[in-house]
């Protein structure tokens, strides 16, 4: 398989979009946040767009079909008033393929700021928390129904297996932060009554929403980015992952500001103190495995193995945390 270097790969999709959209790129600035996908701001005859190419080792054909679908929905939110960018689709599709073959989508590109994990502000927070409220009412209103759930929790037997794997990796390394967290996600896994998570419940979430994915204005949101993950699974996704993303700095939880995102949400959506520490459990099960020594050679990887050591050491105080 030709292996192709990212200036070849973007010279390829200016080429299509020259040809496709009419569109004459002058400049091509990469973006190195994410994984595995290629990103760039280009300016054109146009107007600035964002251009996403699909990796493909991470995105094979197959998976690409639902990543349309997802974006399908993120049109529909756009035009709903949640603030994401503007997809440029052509005959029906919103991800295009160059004559040789690279996958990629172009969109509007949106203005705003990025902020490091923990540290948005309480008017960001509840602004945050109003926009993931009335994205997932529309969402509850207007999305397929019945459709297959993507994701179940794992077995105690198959994170075991997870846990044994990074135990051994970290007795290697010698690290005492992995060690010892590592034995508090034991307990926990071994303890834990799977029957709380048969109450979640079901619905379309962006299942990746945390700081490197939302764009900032001071006081609100700005845009809401990379609905690729997008998925029929359990909404309180969005509720924890955003909380744990935008409140958490140097092992504390700013309060405020995660006050602030519940009462943003419940504007749209009720969310009891059971549901929402429900959905932080939740997503500490979901990610367990990332708490790993070699989560700390990657950027994202290693802020949410710092995120799950922080609801490790706060396991069994978090009804008292999030009480009302």
């Amino acid at each position: 398989m030709l292996i192709k270097s990212p200036d070849e790969i973007i010279n390829e999709i200016i080429e299509h979009l020259k040809l496709t959209y009419g569109l004459k790129t002058n400049t091509a600035e990469p973006n190195y946040f994410g994984y595995a996908n290629l990103k760039w701001k280009i300016d054109t005859d146009q107007g600035v767009f964002f251009v996403k190419q699909y990796n493909s080792k991470r995105y094979s054909d197959d998976l690409l079909k639902q990543v349309e679908v997802a974006l399908g929905l993120q049109e529909k939110l756009n035009l709903s008033g949640i603030p994401c960018p503007i997809i440029l689709s052509r005959n029906g599709t919103y991800i295009q393929r160059t004559t040789l073959g690279e996958r990629y989508m172009i969109t509007e590109f949106s203005p705003g700021q990025m902020i490091e994990a923990g540290e948005v502000n309480v008017e960001q927070m509840y602004h945050l928390g109003k926009i993931t409220g009335n994205m997932h009412n529309w969402l509850n209103q207007n999305a397929p129904k019945t459709y297959p759930l993507h994701w179940t929790p794992n077995s105690k037997e198959q994170m075991l297996t997870d846990w044994l794997e990074n135990w051994q990796l970290a007795q290697i390394a010698g690290s005492e932060k992995y060690i010892a967290a590592l034995e508090i996600q034991r307990e926990i896994t071994e303890n834990l009554d799977l029957e709380i998570f048969q109450h979640c419940e079901k619905g379309w979430v962006h299942w990746d929403l945390f700081v490197d994915n939302i764009l900032f204005h001071p006081k609100h949101v700005a845009a809401i980015l990379d609905f690729d993950r997008m998925h029929f699974i359990y909404p309180e996704f969005d509720i924890s992952r955003a909380i744990l993303s935008g409140t958490i700095l140097d092992n504390q939880i700013n309060l405020d500001s995660s006050k602030a995102f519940i009462t943003g949400y419940r504007e749209s959506i009720p969310l009891s103190s059971t549901k929402l520490v429900r959905s932080i459990k939740l997503t500490w099960w979901k990610e367990a495995s990332w708490l790993s020594v070699q989560s700390e050679e990657h950027r994202t990887l290693k802020r949410f193995a710092d995120e799950l050591i922080w609801v490790g050491n706060n396991w069994s105080m978090l009804d008292e945390i999030f009480n009302d």
